[in-house]
């Protein structure tokens, strides 16, 4: 362990924890302008008060002391309804996001996983000029071969292109998605505590952001960006030949939109508006089924679905992994100076089951996360050799 008291480790315990300066200086016997000079590298606390802010924190005191390597950009944060969004949950975030690029580089580390292979707009279409978001979707669809057929488990094909997705739903509920990205390796959080449907069109939405604008952290606060993300996820997921030639020609009613919303595994309102944008749906009927579909609920959730949240294939992979190997949450908290429970907070409604305990067995893993077929989804090997 490092012998160095790090400043900008307590600043992001804090924020975890979601803590004034003033209710930490209360609970650890000191005073806000001390914690200020202490987090602006002004003071040195004693190694008595790193003690006191590891016990009121709750983090291991070997947190503070480990270097902060790569941290996103702090100038660059945008998120969703930022009017709307408190500070302090703006501060949470940041500092989650640091924890996860942490985590990130352990599973890199530790085994294969899929390269990053999310490109951005210039990078797709090989040119500095700007593109539509519809034909951006369709230009992504194109260079992964997926042609126009619905896409079954988005969260697994991002996953499978090298993307890190996590879990916003323990400390921090105030915010939609975020997204960044960690050198190539694009990283998504989620809030959890949507229905499946929400929870696709978040992850595809945030995909728009990463391809068109480098990730929504990077996106200056505007309602035409965010429109733009939208727009993509919509054609993402709805691909304009395949929603045209399953409806046009139909008199669409609200029988209909519940049964094509499972089609695309999208929300009945999204669906709603991506026909009638397409124009294969009246003004009228837009209205209408947009009236019907509120007064039955569906502009708040998803009433009588059966589509299961997608899941995280390669966290739950590398949990069983560690599973097998006597290991589980414990031994990452190790690796990373956190609690357990911090990184059980960070696969929050991502990951299949829960490991609970501690292992004896601290040898590397050689494990695997690869594509083992054209489907989009990413498998431990069994296979087990030198990395």
């Amino acid at each position: 362990m490092s012998t160095t008291f790090i400043p900008a480790r307590l600043e992001m315990a804090r924020a975890i924890r979601q803590m004034t300066a003033t209710d930490l200086a209360a609970a650890a016997g000191t005073t806000a302008p001390w914690i200020s000079q202490i987090e602006n590298v002004k003071k040195t606390p004693s190694p008595e008060l790193i003690r006191e802010f590891a016990r009121v924190l709750n983090f291991p005191i070997e947190f503070f002391y480990r270097p902060v390597k790569s941290q996103p950009p702090a100038d660059a944060f945008h998120f969703r309804a930022t009017s709307k969004l408190a500070k302090k949950d703006e501060a949470t975030a940041r500092s989650l996001s640091t924890l996860a690029i942490e985590l990130s580089d352990w599973i890199e580390a530790t085994y294969r996983s899929p390269a990053p292979d999310v490109p951005e707009l210039q990078d797709l279409i090989d040119s500095d000029d700007e593109l539509a978001p519809e034909q951006t979707a369709e230009a992504l669809r194109g260079a992964w071969g997926l042609g126009v057929t619905p896409v079954k488990d988005l969260l697994r094909l991002l996953e499978s292109k090298g993307a890190k997705v996590y879990s916003a739903g323990g400390p921090l509920q105030a915010i939609d998605a975020f997204s960044f990205r960690h050198g190539a390796t694009p990283v998504i959080f989620l809030n959890v505590h949507k229905s499946a449907e929400r929870l696709r069109f978040d992850l595809a939405h945030e995909l728009g952001h990463l391809v068109m604008h480098g990730g929504s952290l990077h996106v200056e606060p505007g309602k035409e960006k965010e429109q733009a993300a939208n727009d993509f996820a919509s054609s993402f997921l709805m691909p304009r030949s395949d929603v045209i030639g399953a409806i046009r020609g139909n008199n669409l009613m609200l029988e209909d939109v519940l049964i094509l919303k499972r089609r695309w595994r999208v929300s009945a309102m999204a669906l709603n508006l991506r026909a009638h944008r397409l124009g294969v749906i009246s003004d009228w009927t837009y209205g209408t089924l947009a009236k019907q579909l509120s007064m039955a609920g569906f502009r708040r959730g998803e009433p009588g679905s059966d589509l299961r949240v997608e899941t995280s294939s390669l966290l739950t992979q590398v949990m069983s992994d560690m599973r097998k190997r006597g290991e589980g949450f414990s031994e990452i908290a190790r690796v990373l100076n956190v609690r357990p429970r911090d990184v059980q907070d960070l696969m929050l409604g991502i990951v299949t089951f829960a490991i609970q305990g501690d292992g004896v067995s601290r040898s590397r893993s050689t494990a695997e996360l690869r594509d083992v077929s054209l489907a989009p989804v990413a498998e431990l090997s069994s296979r087990r050799g030198s990395r």
